[in-house]
């Protein structure tokens, strides 16, 4: 009867040993991708930007990161009952092609780029109904006595063929 819980012990020891590994691994997946978006950036090599996006980015900042496309939002903001719907639901996901013709060059600037190796990174793991995501948020502004300070998110889906596709670029605050 001594064997029953010595086995019990072993195959839960067996049991964790192996999810541990399989967390490391992805770990170092992660951390792989990482670092080849990061070199990616670094040579401004947009084809493997494209590459290693979704077909859309989903990208907040990519709608007011010029002078006319502030007005232009300043105007839906007045004049469109529906604006936050319009902006959230429709404008906020911007095609690959568009974002790199038009925001890649603005928000990817040798210092941005600098910051995202050079900073803090937070790799944070989640589960949307199957699809794993992972959130890397790296600190772009460090806090001081009068402002919190303030991260970008890039965001990564896991495709069926086991590979990372960014599909969202955010800010914190």
């Amino acid at each position: 009867m001594q064997i029953k819980p010595l086995l019990c012990v072993l195959v839960l020891v067996v049991t964790f040993m192996s999810c541990q590994q399989k967390k490391k691994a992805s770990g170092d997946d992660v951390t792989v991708m990482w670092t080849s978006f990061l070199s990616n950036l670094e040579a401004k090599d947009k084809v493997a930007f494209k590459h290693s996006s979704d077909k859309t980015i989903r990208c907040y900042d990519c709608l007011e990161n010029t002078p006319s496309e502030v007005q232009q939002m300043n105007l839906l903001r007045e004049n469109d009952a529906l604006w936050y719907d319009k902006i959230y639901d429709d404008f906020i996901y911007i095609p690959i092609d568009s974002f790199i013709a038009n925001d890649y060059d603005i928000l990817f600037d040798q210092k941005f780029i600098h910051l995202l190796r050079e900073n803090e990174t937070v790799i944070l793991n989640e589960d949307k109904n199957g699809v794993a995501f992972v959130h890397i948020l790296v600190t772009t502004t460090l806090p001081t006595a009068f402002f919190e300070g303030g991260q970008h998110i890039f965001s990564f889906r896991k495709h069926e063929e086991d590979v990372w596709k960014l599909n969202e670029i955010s800010t914190v605050p």
